[in-house]
């Protein structure tokens, strides 16, 4: 069991922790124990989450899952433990912010600074009864005005059509969806999943696809985009059994960083045995599964398949 540097309070933070020392990886542990390097303000900063900030973000996260108007939400114990390592394992969730020092960082908010301001008493005008000439020049100043407006107006519209393009070029999504993006495009026919982390995780609609088939709860990731990316996810150590539910209906392409695998879909013959559709191959269900093994060995990083 992996120490923690995570102090619960009440029975529920308990749960959490528990969980937790049993299942994160060594790098996640060291990351919660060690807080996570940020630049905010032109300052190194380092992020510390605590089991206090995620009951918070478990509590907005299922008010997302509850019905319109409901007070309160059923959440099973697993999609909660989900939660859990991807608000630790998560860069972009942040926790509670320390200096170099160790001391707790305190965000400088500026005030612009107060301008005394004179008012004059301007004397009253006497009304007087406007000229001929009075109306031609408001005519005129009116006219002259609105032209003016339109002049700017087109102007205003020229630049902002120039900026666009590249407002729009700064939006760059992360490496990783770029490659999923790229693998998914190859094999449009196939699930895709990523390994981020401690989680296998699928986008777009391989996720509303899994999430239907195997009852995982969508939820959603900023990456930078307009609306946040549909995702769903397992963890690595449950990888085997949930790839092999994926199988049943259909091919499962896994991504290992720069390495790529295809496992193809499988059926279950009249003798009970497994056939692997693309090849015909069938596998007793008394031996061994190879695509099993060749799945348990990428996962242990014991060997790499290149594209």
């Amino acid at each position: 069991m992996r120490e923690l540097n995570l102090t619960a309070e009440g029975t529920a933070q308990e749960r959490i922790l528990a969980y937790l020392q049993e299942n994160v990886s060594e790098v996640l542990a060291e990351k919660i124990n060690n807080g996570t390097p940020i630049e905010k303000d032109g300052k190194q900063l380092t992020s510390k989450k605590t089991l206090k900030g995620f009951m918070k973000y478990a509590n907005d996260e299922a008010k997302k899952l509850s019905e319109k108007g409901a007070t309160c939400a059923c959440i099973e114990d697993k999609t909660v433990y989900g939660w859990s390592i991807h608000y630790f394992e998560e860069d972009s969730i942040e926790g509670t912010l320390y200096n170099e020092d160790g001391t707790g960082y305190k965000p400088i908010i500026k005030t612009p600074p107060k301008q005394n301001s004179v008012v004059a008493n301007k004397p009253k005008e006497q009304d007087k009864q406007p000229s001929l000439f009075d109306l031609i020049d408001a005519q005129d100043e009116e006219k002259i005005n609105k032209e003016n407006n339109t002049q700017q107006i087109a102007e205003v519209s020229e630049i902002l059509n120039d900026l666009n393009p590249r407002i729009q070029q700064r939006k760059e999504i992360p490496q990783f969806y770029s490659q999923y993006l790229e693998t998914q495009k190859q094999y449009p026919q196939d699930i895709v999943i990523n390994r981020l982390g401690d989680f296998y995780e699928a986008f777009g609609e391989s996720a509303v696809t899994l999430s239907k088939e195997l009852d995982l709860t969508l939820t959603g990731r900023n990456i930078g985009l307009d609306e946040r990316l549909p995702m769903v996810g397992f963890p690595y150590h449950a990888a085997e059994i949930y790839i092999n539910k994926i199988r049943n209906n259909h091919s499962v392409v896994v991504i290992e960083q720069e390495d790529i695998k295809r496992l193809t879909q499988t059926v279950k013959a009249n003798d009970g045995n497994t056939v692997v559709m693309d090849t015909g191959e069938v596998l007793d269900s008394n031996e061994s599964n190879p695509y099993v093994e060749i799945l348990s060995r990428l996962l242990e990083n014991k060997i790499k398949y290149v594209r």
